[in-house]
């Protein structure tokens, strides 16, 4: 199977709803950091967003472009509070299982191989959720601590990876 090329655009304020209906799915959310997200959370967060590209440690959120199947989710990058360079991705339930967060995580990282070749990188993945963990694993992330979230009670993995510069990208 030839896996599709993605793209990764930035977020503007007209895709506010679009937004919302991705991350308004409690399935979608029960991998982050986040509950399900209401239309005004959504509206207060695009300003952030949309600014975030012209600041260098900022997050950086695009939406993700498949050449048929149009916006599928998001791809995020950015400077965590301990100061790690930190990627991570979103998909609309109706696409998952089809091979398409590697093929999301595989953009977002040409994008850090462009822009942030020379720093690891770190993901932080549910334990639970396995097939994320699976995905980062293929592009040479290591889980390297397993801890208890005390505020989502579960378990939490902190994955890391060499920078990119020193470990090439493999799509």
């Amino acid at each position: 199977m030839i896996e599709p090329r993605l793209t990764l655009e930035p977020l503007c304020y007209a895709d506010s709803m679009w937004l919302f209906e991705l991350e308004r799915d409690p399935e979608v959310m029960r991998y982050t950091d986040r509950g399900p997200q209401t239309l005004t959370n959504i509206v207060e967060q695009m300003p952030e967003l949309v600014r975030g590209y012209d600041k260098e440690d900022a997050l950086k959120l695009w939406l993700v472009c498949h050449p048929d199947l149009g916006r599928i989710g998001t791809a995020a990058f950015y400077v965590n509070p301990q100061g790690e360079s930190e990627v991570g991705y979103k998909l609309h339930r109706q696409f998952w299982g089809q091979g398409l967060g590697k093929a999301t995580l595989c953009a977002l990282l040409e994008w850090v191989a462009k822009h942030r070749p020379n720093e690891p990188l770190v993901a932080e993945v549910f334990k639970e959720n396995i097939a994320s963990t699976k995905v980062l694993q293929r592009f040479g992330f290591v889980v390297v601590k397993e801890y208890w979230n005390h505020e989502h009670q579960l378990w939490d993995q902190h994955l890391e990876r060499a920078c990119l510069s020193k470990a090439p990208l493999s799509c």
